[in-house]
């Protein structure tokens, strides 16, 4: 999973301008979740980036619209990246990715990693024994969350969390012309903040 896979390509459209007020809809429903913790937004073409201040590791937060073609509408996948910093809990470690893996039945679905550069095996397998927390695994179904990918590189000094949602996401229908947003309330926003803040906690303590 790409952050930003193709939301900066989109054309200046009517189409374009119509998911955009379902993109500031969106945005607006995480400020006022966010109350007091809300502390500025910068707007691009279907991107809006939110910073926040008070939380323990989620300060900023990316919301795109991934658009997808298809026959008679296109669709507007909602994605999540933010960048959460290390700390002095942290022990350094090297290149990492982790991908949360969907199974039929979702009380199967695990976190699994999918790069690891390192050499210390138990560290990594730490780290699958964090994520893979029934909280966190609990909320990621509550959210009808469909991609999860952590990538983590030294020189960032941050882990890159990338959430993919259906809630949150629009649909333009050409017959006849509507454009349709799966809509979050203000508790689903806030459990999407609560989730940053869980996978922080498991990302950035990894001291044995």
């Amino acid at each position: 999973m790409k952050e930003n896979r193709n939301a900066a390509k989109a054309r200046n459209s009517f189409v374009t301008r119509k998911a955009e007020q379902k993109m500031d809809a969106l945005t607006e429903v995480f400020k006022v979740s966010a109350g007091d913790h809300f502390a500025g937004e910068k707007r691009d073409t279907l991107q809006r980036s939110l910073n926040f201040n008070g939380f323990w590791y989620l300060d900023n937060l990316k919301l795109l619209y991934n658009w997808e073609n298809r026959f008679f509408s296109v669709n507007y996948n909602l994605q999540m990246v933010s960048h959460v910093g290390v700390n002095d809990k942290f022990k350094d470690i090297d290149s990492c990715r982790f991908d949360l893996q969907f199974s039929m039945k979702r009380h199967n679905d695990r976190f699994i990693c999918t790069s690891w550069k390192g050499k210390e095996i138990k560290v990594r397998d730490e780290y699958l024994e964090r994520l893979n927390n029934q909280l966190i695994l609990d909320r990621i179904h509550m959210l009808d969350i469909h991609g999860v990918t952590i990538t983590y590189e030294p020189k960032w000094r941050y882990f890159c969390i990338s959430l993919e949602s259906m809630i949150g996401s629009g649909t333009w229908i050409l017959i006849p012309p509507i454009m349709q947003l799966i809509a979050p309330g203000r508790d689903e926003c806030v459990k999407f903040m609560e989730l940053y803040e869980l996978l922080g906690d498991a990302l950035v303590n990894n001291r044995s």
